[in-house]
């Protein structure tokens, strides 16, 4: 129960002090604007006519009035708003409170078109809003709900007849509310690369069965020359036409360590692990992931193709890790890695 209610409280406190939506990026290019993510502190879903609406309320502490720029996207079950400003890196703001108010239609929440499904989740500028149904007119948004890391096992990609590629995400659940939430997001800094987002849905209000369940989620994206999911490196090549099909390996661990690294300078996390793997030399990835109460689930993985073949030859190996978490309230920093579970306070 009190694991649940610090839940609550971070998502709270993201909601209202967040910047910017949880996609691992890429290496950064110099770009002379920077995207700063609308910080909302109120929001409401009104009924006009035959249309939905939200209207989002905050305040911009920077005083800086320039534009807002609203993206709504539907994958899957999932209705994404991002909403944010595109400032220059040298502008120079009042520094003063500017309050907002935007009025945003989403009439997807309830209108569907053809065989896609109803939207059961609604995730504003990366916090997370269930969508309840219980009045068949008029849907109501549910801040009850936590992320979780989604398992993915295999990723595939392929190309549409209009030029676009499908992604597709495959995997096991075990919780029988958990809602795979996941799309594609090219990288507006760098060109030709592509961020796959994708983490799990699961509400607290609710009681579950503990069930295993495939899901497969996809997604279509503009073409594209590399891409990763929550980080981590997919080795797909551009110039082959075919479909690729990849598998996603958890590497075995023996050892683990994380602490801060001149925290006094930067807030930045150095995780050392050590592990054994087989004869395949695909790199390894060091991917965290932000579940909630200041805690990381960090995955070690690799991705190689579904045919490869690796010989059976055992081999140690150790990796270092830099990252700089991003932490609210008062809860210690806490790191699961494999079975082990580090607090930093």
């Amino acid at each position: 129960m009190l694991k649940k209610m610090l839940s609550i409280i971070m998502i709270i406190v993201m909601f209202t002090m967040m910047s910017g939506v949880f996609a691992q990026e890429g290496e950064r290019m110099a770009n002379p604007i920077r995207r700063d993510y609308h910080p909302i502190s109120h929001v409401e879903l009104v009924k006009e006519g035959d249309d939905l609406f939200l209207i989002l309320k905050g305040e911009l502490r920077d005083g800086c009035d320039y534009p807002a720029n609203i993206q709504i996207e539907r994958v899957g079950t999932t209705l994404f708003v991002d909403m944010y400003r595109e400032l220059p890196f040298d502008v120079m703001c009042p520094m003063v409170l500017l309050g907002y108010e935007e009025k945003i239609a989403v009439n997807d929440l309830y209108a569907t078109e053809g065989d896609m499904p109803d939207v059961r989740v609604v995730v504003i500028n990366g916090v997370l809003f269930g969508v309840d149904r219980f009045d068949a007119h008029m849907p109501a948004l549910n801040l009850l709900w936590v992320r979780g890391v989604l398992p993915v096992d295999s990723i595939t990609v392929s190309s549409t007849e209009t030029d676009e590629k499908q992604i597709t995400l495959g995997g096991t659940l075990t919780d029988g509310c958990a809602v795979p939430i996941y799309r594609a997001v090219p990288d507006w800094q760098n060109e030709g690369f592509t961020v796959i987002e994708a983490y799990m849905g699961i509400p607290l209000n609710a009681s579950c069965l503990q069930i295993e369940e495939r899901y497969e989620g996809t997604m279509l994206t503009a073409p594209m020359t590399s891409c990763a999911v929550n980080g981590v490196v997919v080795p797909y090549n551009p110039d082959n036409p075919e479909s690729q099909a990849f598998r996603v390996e958890a590497m075995s661990i023996t050892n683990v360590s994380a602490e801060w690294e001149d925290r006094a300078l930067s807030p930045n996390v150095k995780i050392i692990v050590s592990g054994i793997v087989d004869g395949c030399e695909d790199p390894i990835s060091i991917a965290p992931q932000l579940t909630g109460d200041n805690t990381y689930v960090v995955q070690v993985v690799r991705v190689l193709p579904t045919d490869a073949v690796c010989t059976m030859i055992a081999r140690d190996f150790t990796q270092t890790f830099m990252f700089a978490p991003l932490l609210q309230g008062d809860a210690p920093l806490t790191v699961i890695i494999g079975e082990q579970m580090i607090t930093l306070p």
